[in-house]
């Protein structure tokens, strides 16, 4: 049995306030639920120019760019890359050092070698555009449920269940409300009932929206979720070591080890590693001829 949260209910005047736990999800409820919804998004629903488009490409970029990046920081790379870049042919033959260029900024740079790679495969497998079978999209790097019922739903107006953060916000604080451990599974269902078969489009971008603006009401209803964990730190991290690394081999070109120690400030050890795992995931590759070669230079692929 899942506990009673001790988390606070916050109440404003003007946010309508959680169903009762344990209520029926009726057509009454499915309907009052959307107006509310609906009512936000018609008075204060968010224009982005992802928004404005059904292209596959465009809405692929706009959702791996925001996967954990502020939507300030995403907005000014999607339209640098897709200036750069205009089609999934065109990035598919762009080299991996300019891509992750553009990218710097937006950090988790798995998602950079991710969309390089799709636009490869698109090219050589679908024409230059991207599959409408959910299946075949997540078999796509990087592309796992959400992104791909974003696509669907975005690109298509598929009905396609699309959960993603500001939703599961949303769903939990209506729905679970003093409920901890709330799993995904069960805010699936909840989505397949409450979705908007007519326009699943504008439906996640309502939810979406009021995800945004439940986020400066009340306290995260998010950590209420089974699957919630504080994002790690930043500062002193691998991650900030492998940006580093990414970082001197675009702006310097091929290196070796020894000059990678001295342009980080970071133990050797955990340079080595790092190198390691980079070359492995397939953002870089030794030039060495051989295996006993004193001082091997590394690049991008």
């Amino acid at each position: 049995m899942r506990k009673q949260s001790s988390e606070p209910r916050v109440e404003f005047d003007q946010l309508p306030q959680p169903f009762p736990e344990g209520i029926a999800v009726t057509g009454e409820v499915v309907d009052s639920f959307r107006e509310i919804i609906y009512s936000h998004y018609r008075v204060s629903g968010r224009s982005f120019p992802w928004r404005e488009t059904s292209d596959p490409y465009h809405i692929l970029l706009s959702e791996m760019m925001l996967q954990q990046t502020q939507t300030a920081r995403a907005l000014p790379k999607y339209e640098e890359f897709l200036q750069r870049w205009p089609t999934l042919e065109a990035l598919s033959r762009a080299s991996l050092t300019d891509v992750l260029s553009c990218w710097k900024g937006l950090g988790y740079n798995r998602r950079a070698l991710a969309l390089k790679k799709i636009a490869e495969i698109s090219t050589r497998t679908y024409a230059g555009t991207l599959p409408v079978d959910q299946k075949e999209l997540k078999a796509l790097p990087m592309v796992g449920p959400a992104t791909s019922a974003a696509l669907l739903a975005f690109a298509h107006g598929i009905p396609s269940l699309y959960l993603e953060t500001n939703i599961r916000r949303v769903l939990i604080y209506f729905f679970y409300h003093g409920v901890d451990q709330v799993h995904d599974r069960e805010l699936y269902v909840l989505l397949e009932t409450l979705l908007d078969r007519r326009d699943p489009r504008n439906w996640y971008y309502a939810l979406m929206d009021y995800g945004v603006y439940l986020k400066t009401m009340v306290p995260n209803p998010n950590r209420r979720s089974a699957h919630y964990t504080r994002q790690a730190k930043f500062e002193n991290s691998n991650r900030q070591i492998r940006g580093e690394l990414l970082t001197v081999f675009t702006e310097r070109g091929a290196s070796t080890v020894e000059e990678l120690y001295a342009s980080l400030k970071f133990d050797a050890s955990r340079i080595d590693s790092c190198v390691e795992a980079l070359v492995k995931e397939g953002f870089i590759f030794c030039e060495a001829e051989s295996a006993a070669e004193q001082s091997p230079r590394y690049r991008i692929s």
